[in-house]
């Protein structure tokens, strides 16, 4: 098996690691003594340990197919080592499948995850940025993110607003994504309240190169680069990205009554981004590493009308240092980075004839963060203890216009601070039965740049989870309670926005959100087939939303408000079937029922932006040189207001994809989205937007070696 993770530990510490060769073969040169053990793992496969053989002997160790909610993750524990949990509900996608399905960008493919929804239903590659905040099991109704996103363990949320820059990441430098359902503030703190997403990138340990270049529908290119390699302890790898879409008109040319028709004044939704990814690091000897990293980010958008554009300059650095402390693992690791956003907002007359310029808004933000953790086996136990601090100022600066010409510049902003500390122990008192228990404790300032305004709050969360394997039927049942806890961003508390015909403004005022939550579940595996069914529940308190305050045709007010009190409920149920070594079938549907049950007017409304159901089916077989997939989404309908008054109906896409290998490490492949042409709503504002229209597109990805 290539490119297989193989670590060679010492008293529960890494001391060593490498990628197989293409023929599954490994090799450790290393000073060491005492009793060491040998530790793989590959996407798709259970993890396996096996004590190391004497100096120059080998050994020869099998890979059993995992199912796939036992595979081997980082997230749910937050370290080093990668592991399985069957206390969390994760999911684990690997690079194979993000490069072997027709989904181009992330967020595409995350879709069939059960639960999962952005604010809005577009593509990250047409949608406007801010409204792409992340929402799973219910929690959604904004724009800004209840789930944190991560790359390599740094925040991927944008730090003045919360929400997702899905593509600062060039996709082949991409290893894997898990994404742990559930609130994981018991080990991230704020931001986790919903859930985690991590995107894990290639940590190269032979030279190795992959290149991706593609083209085809709706003006669609890509061009993405990665490199890397290990040379006598020194890792380095470098990664980078050019991707455009013209797009297309979203302006539905059907309304409904009283509302005008796509005309003259609608143009292409679409966008252009650079992105380069960077990393180095030491491994020495003794057990000890350290790694630094960049990133670079740069897009312009078109929104949809002439005057109507966004761009973004985004920059962060990163490092890390790791290594073995008092029988554990110690690490520390610090980011920091600064970004430039802007963005034009317009009204458009009701017969979409014109279009009149209304504010032209630059946000520069800064961000930073520190911190550390520490990690030891003991026995059946796993001690996990760490500490982290972040910092973030940020200003949002207005320029109003009036029949064409500017008025005198607004500016608001505020900085904001987030200290917190967790402990985690996860206890094996037997082979079936596993308990994890940890708490984190936050202390969130904000404080306003124009005024005297401050506001200060904390939080604990605590989690309990555990699981239990009965005997050797395979089945595993397993539950969790936990709390969470979400701070308002500055965008929320400062930043106004337009789309469409609505107007949204800030709210300095706003308070943390608070959730309680917990699910239950049973998994179940006899031979190819295994299946994983959870149920769960949350209260959402002090549940941010915008709420609306005045509503005409021509011109809709929303305010941000702590609206009321969010349930939200239902079911996941997961399937996967492997038929034969090359035919393989997945099924995961997500249902959910997520309303306000305050002592508001909203009571009893469903949460805008909150779908019924999710169901996604994917086929894949691989045959020989060929390798094909299929997915197939079901979004049912959902509402874009919190009056429930705009429907989004449901939306069913069809995606498949074909590749063959050519020569060895070259494959051609050819892909189409939205095989029928489906239209779909995605935003009633109140005007009536469609999502992406069939497109289809071929290109080639080499793999060296």
């Amino acid at each position: 098996m290539p490119n297989a993770s193989v670590r060679l530990e010492a008293a529960g510490a890494t001391i060593a690691e490498y990628r197989t060769g293409n023929d599954g073969r490994f090799e450790f040169t290393i000073d060491a003594q005492g009793v060491l053990r040998i530790v793989v793992s590959a996407p798709g496969f259970a993890q396996t340990t096996e004590s190391a053989p004497a100096a120059g002997e080998s050994i020869q160790i099998t890979l059993q197919p995992a199912p796939f909610f036992e595979a081997v993750s980082v997230t749910s524990s937050r370290g080093d080592t990668p592991r399985a949990d069957p206390t969390v509900t994760m999911t684990v996608i690997s690079s194979s499948e993000l490069l072997t399905s027709a989904a181009v960008t992330l967020d595409d493919a995350l879709k069939m995850v059960p639960g999962f929804t952005l604010f809005r239903r577009t593509s990250s590659r047409t949608a406007n940025p801010t409204a792409q905040g992340v929402a799973l099991r219910g929690i959604g109704g904004t724009a800004q993110s209840r789930s944190l996103v991560l790359v390599d363990g740094v925040p991927l949320n944008d730090a003045f607003g919360g929400w997702i820059y899905w593509d600062k990441i060039p996709q082949v430098a991409l290893d894997r994504i898990e994404v742990q359902r559930g609130s994981g503030s018991d080990v991230y703190g704020a931001d986790a309240v919903g859930g985690v997403v991590q995107l894990l990138t290639h940590r190269p340990r032979r030279p190795t190169g992959t290149a991706l270049v593609e083209g085809g529908g709706l003006g669609t290119g890509r061009v993405s680069l990665f490199a890397g390699g290990r040379t006598r302890g020194w890792r380095y790898s470098g990664s980078g990205e050019w991707f455009n879409i013209d797009g297309y008109i979203p302006v539905a040319t059907e309304q409904d009554p009283g509302i005008a028709p796509r005309g003259p004044v609608d143009s292409l939704l679409g966008s252009t981004h650079l992105s380069g990814y960077a990393s180095t690091g030491y491994q020495a000897a003794n057990g000890w590493r350290a790694d630094v990293g960049a990133n670079v980010f740069d897009e312009d958008r078109t929104n949809g009308t002439p005057q109507s554009i966004n761009s973004t300059a985004w920059r962060q650095g990163s490092g890390e240092v790791a290594g073995g402390v008092a029988g554990g693992l110690l690490s520390a690791r610090g980011f920091g980075g600064t970004q430039q956003y802007r963005q034009t907002f317009t009204t458009v007359n009701a017969t979409r004839t014109a279009e009149t310029l209304i504010r032209d808004q630059s946000v520069p933000s800064t961000s930073g963060g520190l911190g550390g953790q520490w990690f030891r086996a003991w026995g059946a136990h796993s001690l996990l203890v760490g500490t982290e601090g972040r910092y973030v100022e940020g200003t949002s600066i207005d320029t109003p216009f009036a029949q064409g010409q500017p008025l005198p510049t607004v500016a608001v902003g505020g900085t904001q601070r987030l200290g917190s500390a967790f402990v985690q122990d996860t206890w094996r008192p037997s082979d079936s039965l596993t308990i994890a228990l940890g708490a984190h404790g936050d202390i969130w300032h904000s404080d306003s740049a124009q005024t005297d305004f401050a506001k200060s709050s904390g939080s604990f969360n605590p989690r309990a989870s555990a699981s239990y394997r009965i005997g050797e039927s395979g089945v595993i049942v397993r539950g969790a309670a936990y709390h969470g806890f979400r701070a308002p961003t500055l965008n929320e508390l400062y930043r106004n926005i337009s789309v469409g015909n609505t107007q949204t403004r800030p709210n300095e005022a706003l308070e943390p959100e608070r959730l309680t939550g917990g699910d239950i579940g049973m998994m179940v595996t006899r031979g190819r087939v295994s299946a994983r069914i959870t149920g769960f529940w949350n209260v959402l308190d002090e549940a941010i939303t915008s709420i609306t305050l005045s509503s005409t045709p021509q011109l809709i007010i929303k305010q941000r408000a702590n609206a009321d009190t969010v349930h939200a409920s239902g079911l996941e149920v997961e399937a996967s079937m492997r038929f034969s070594a090359s035919l393989s079938v997945t099924f995961a549907s997500g249902f959910v029922s997520s309303t306000f049950q305050g002592d508001t007017s909203l009571h009893g409304n469903r949460v805008p932006q909150v779908p019924e159901y999710n169901v996604g089916l994917g086929v894949r077989y691989t045959p020989s040189a060929w390798s094909t997939s299929a997915q197939l989404r079901i979004t049912g309908p959902q509402f874009e207001d919190d009056q429930n008054v705009y429907t989004l109906r449901r939306a069913t896409v069809l995606d498949v994809f074909a590749g063959r290998t050519l020569a060895r490490g070259v494959t051609a492949f050819v892909a189409v989205e939205n095989l029928f042409d489906a239209t779909y709503d995605v935003g009633r504002t109140p005007v009536l937007t469609t999502g992406l229209p069939r497109a289809g597109r071929v290109g080639v990805l080499i793999a060296l070696p």
